[in-house]
C-alpha cells in the first residue's frame, strides 16, 4: 500500500512492475509427456511482489506407484520438476462461509474461465510463518490483528507455524522441501527495509500477493506461497503519529487483502484503493470481495 505524497509516482512503478511480471509469465513453460499448463505469478499491494514463473505439466510420478493410474501435475522447482502436493484429508471448510451482505467496489487478482475468483482452499488452513526481524515493537500485535480480520471477513483459517529466516526475494520458490516440507511454501510475513527489498522504496509500506497454482491432478485453481512484506521502517514512523496503529494495521490488511485475492480498485472509499489514506477500515466492496474469495470450492 501507498503512503505520503508521492501516490501516483510509486503507483505508476508498480504498474510498471506489473507488466514486467506478466511478461515473465508468458515465456514458455518446459514441456513434460505433451500437456503443458503454466503457473501464474501472483500480484500484490503498491507493486507486484513476483511470486517466480514455475511451470506444471502432467506425467509420471515415479516415486509414487499409485500415482501411475492418474494425472499427476508438476512445478519446476530451481530446475527440477517436482510433483504438486497432495492435499491434506479434509471433511469441509474449517470455518463457516461468510455470507454476502454488503455491496460496492472490489476486484480479483485471479479468476478462473468462468470468472468466478480464485483464493485459498477453505478446507485447509493458511499455514503462514513470520520473520520478525526488525519488526517494530507493535509488529506482532499488527500482524495478529490483520490475520484476525481477514480470517473473520474470508471464513479462511490461518495457522502460524512458527517462525522463519527466510529471505523475501523476488523469486521465492513456490515449495522448499529443505525448509519447509514437500506442501506448498507457507505464507511468509516478513519485515524488512528498501535495502534489502527494493520495491519497498519510496512510499511504498508494503507488499503482498501469491501464486496461482494448480490442483495435484492439474485441474482447478487455488492460490498458494503467498508472501507479505512491511517496510518496519515505514510503519515505525507511522505508528509513531497520533491514531498510527489504526492506520499501519489498515495497511497490513491491505496488503493481506492482495495475499488471499484481492486486486485494488478505484473506489476511494474502500481500503482496496492503492491511495486511500483516510480509510482505516474494510469498506462495503472489501468485505463482498473478501467473502467471495472465501467461499471458492475445496481441492478434492
Amino acid at each position: 500500500m501507498i503512503v505520503g505524497l508521492a501516490e501516483r509516482s510509486a503507483e505508476r512503478r508498480a504498474r510498471r512492475v506489473l507488466r514486467a511480471m506478466e511478461r515473465e509469465s508468458s515465456r514458455p513453460a518446459r514441456r513434460r509427456a505433451a500437456a503443458r499448463l503454466a503457473v501464474i505469478t501472483g500480484v500484490g499491494a503498491a507493486a507486484v511482489l513476483g511470486l517466480g514463473l514455475a511451470a506444471h505439466s502432467r506425467g509420471l510420478d515415479v516415486r509414487d506407484p499409485l500415482s501411475w493410474f492418474q494425472a499427476r501435475a508438476y512445478v519446476d522447482v530451481d530446475g527440477r520438476a517436482v510433483a504438486v502436493p497432495q492435499p491434506e484429508p479434509a471433511v469441509g471448510r474449517l470455518l463457516p462461509e461468510v455470507p454476502v451482505t454488503t455491496s460496492g467496489a472490489y476486484a480479483f487478482v485471479h479468476v478462473d474461465e468462468d470468472g468466478s475468483p480464485v483464493g485459498y482452499d477453505p478446507c485447509r488452513p493458511v499455514r503462514y510463518v513470520v520473520r520478525a526481524d526488525g519488526a517494530p515493537p507493535a509488529g506482532e500485535q499488527l500482524v495478529a490483528e490483520a490475520i484476525a480480520e481477514i480470517s473473520a471477513a474470508t471464513g479462511l483459517a490461518f495457522v502460524d507455524v512458527g517462525p522463519t529466516d527466510e529471505v523475501p526475494g523476488v523469486d521465492r520458490s513456490l515449495i522448499q522441501p529443505e525448509r519447509y516440507g514437500t506442501a506448498w511454501a507457507p505464507v511468509l510475513i516478513a519485515w524488512s527495509t528498501e535495502r534489502e527489498v527494493p520495491d519497498l522504496a519510496g512510499d511504498v509500506a508494503g507488499l503482498g500477493g501469491s501464486a496461482m497454482v494448480p490442483g495435484a491432478d492439474g485441474s482447478g485453481s487455488w492460490l498458494a506461497a503467498g508472501r507479505l512484506v512491511l517496510d518496519s521502517e515505514d510503519l515505525g514512523r507511522i505508528l509513531g503519529r497520533g491514531e498510527g496503529f489504526a492506520r499501519a494495521r489498515a495497511i497490513v490488511v491491505h496488503e493481506l487483502g492482495h495475499v488471499v485475492g484481492l486486486d485494488h480498485v478505484s473506489d476511494r472509499f474502500e481500503l482496496m484503493n492503492p491511495t486511500t489514506s483516510g480509510v482505516v477500515d474494510l469498506g462495503p466492496g472489501d468485505r463482498t470481495g473478501l467473502a467471495l474469495v472465501g467461499a471458492v470450492a475445496c481441492e478434492d
